[in-house]
């Protein structure tokens, strides 16, 4: 190749977007499989060293039944992201990690932790390490999620010595149903359910986007507005002992030191 030809070649590879191949630092997530927010939205705030990887489990319905039997292979998933060498492994599920209370969630986080050398955590102990790092104990919920299933988290958080003074969903029982909303109906979710009394705003799904918008409600409200997204992101990044700068743009909590 000649000295041109090898510099054309850099200057068209320079022109496009690098994947992000990581041998660093790997993110392993286990997925509901009707989410499509996830993964896109920490591609989007992560630091370009780490890489994400994501596999599946089976879940077409938003009920505590299905999440249930979703957990069921659990320890498949893990074996599946082991054999990526992954640093942080992540039930990333907020409902799918609380369903059954707080001992279920310990449990899950036992059986992971049985079937990998890397990190575990799972997305409801981030939501609620993430709202006692930021010092809330009174807060309000958004989600997507129907009565029964809010009543459930409410419980869940409670249980974590957080008050939940109000809690909102939008009743979605499947992927499509919550798909079809953009980021507007996130603000508008959020400022339903703020009130001068509490301390901060949690909008809990790992399917609902929120990441594009947590910054901007946070200035409109004057108060911490943590995400099950950025939540997760914060206390993966938090296991994973990362300590590159901190990560702008995304809220408070993702401001932390990781």
């Amino acid at each position: 190749m000649t000295e041109q030809s090898s510099n054309l070649f850099k200057s068209q590879y320079q022109s496009i977007s690098e994947p992000r191949y990581s041998n660093k630092h790997r993110m392993g997530l286990i997925v509901p499989s009707l989410n499509v927010t996830i993964e896109p939205e920490f591609n989007a705030v992560l630091p370009r060293d780490i890489s994400v990887h994501a596999t599946r489990l089976k879940l077409e319905h938003g009920d505590a039944e299905s999440l249930e039997k979703m957990a069921e292979r659990t320890e498949e998933a893990c074996d599946l992201l082991a054999s990526a060498k992954v640093d942080v492994l992540v039930y990333a599920c907020t409902t799918g990690s609380l369903v059954k209370g707080l001992d279920w969630e310990s449990k899950l986080v036992e059986r992971m932790k049985a079937r990998t050398r890397a990190q575990v955590t799972t997305t409801a102990r981030a939501v609620v390490d993430g709202l006692k790092e930021m010092n809330l104990s009174k807060i309000a919920i958004g989600t997507p999620y129907t009565q029964k299933l809010n009543k459930i988290e409410k419980e869940f958080i409670e249980s974590n010595g957080i008050e939940v003074t109000k809690i909102k969903g939008l009743g979605c029982m499947q992927g499509e149903d919550l798909h079809k909303y953009d980021s507007s109906k996130t603000i508008e979710l959020a400022l339903s359910v703020d009130s001068e009394d509490v301390e901060g705003i949690l909008l809990s799904c790992t399917d609902l986007k929120t990441v594009t918008v947590i910054e901007a409600l946070e200035k409109k409200l004057g108060k911490p507005v943590i995400s099950s997204n950025t939540a997760t992101l914060w206390k993966s990044l938090r296991v994973m002992k990362y300590k590159n700068p901190k990560i702008l743009g995304y809220g408070s909590l993702l401001q932390r030191n990781s």
